[in-house]
């Protein structure tokens, strides 16, 4: 059963005052961005931001996890660096 937790992730200004700009790197080096409302992310010191993901799956040094929104390079979910995840 899919389990709610937090992804860190890179945070920059979007195109709207409402929305932040996402950006996160996969295991395998991509990165994948999208936009997401202000209020659908936590954010932290300079860049550094949490957004909530399903993880869906768990490998020994990665998380299979569903993303809030489909990104512009195309899918919507990403296997990430486990040390990216934490407890929502």
């Amino acid at each position: 059963m899919p389990k709610r937790v937090w992804l860190r992730c890179e945070i920059f200004p979007g195109m709207f005052s409402t929305e932040l700009a996402v950006q996160i790197t996969t295991v395998d080096g991509h990165v994948l961005s999208f936009f997401l409302p202000k209020d659908s992310v936590r954010q932290l010191e300079g860049n550094s931001g949490l957004i909530e993901v399903e993880l869906i799956d768990r490998g020994a040094d990665f998380g299979f996890v569903l993303l809030p929104q489909r990104t512009f390079e195309g899918p919507n979910a990403a296997r990430v660096p486990e040390s990216l995840l934490t407890a929502a």
